[in-house]
């Protein structure tokens, strides 16, 4: 008997990571995982889940998401020379 897929969620917690982590790794293509038809469907296997938490290095706290990488940032500020009053 074959154990049923799990959805992202039900993953998420027995990998004991949160949702958003697992759902950036999924998007970024770093961990194992089956689409299914339906909207949003992505599952993992009792296969895929073994072979994550082999392969599971987890980031360095304070990591940029992909999304924040995306942020355009400003570029510094230039300091202005004191106006000298004549």
């Amino acid at each position: 008997m074959s154990e049923q897929p799990l959805t992202m969620r039900q993953a998420a917690e027995v990998l004991g990571m949160s949702f958003w982590t697992l759902r950036d790794r999924v998007t970024a293509g770093t961990v194992p995982h089956r689409r299914t038809g339906k909207l949003r469907g992505v599952v993992f296997d009792p296969e895929h889940i073994e072979a994550i938490k082999k392969a599971d290095t987890r980031p360095v706290v304070g990591t940029p998401s992909r999304a924040a990488s995306r942020v355009r940032r400003a570029a510094p500020r230039q300091r202005r020379a004191p106006v000298d009053a004549a």
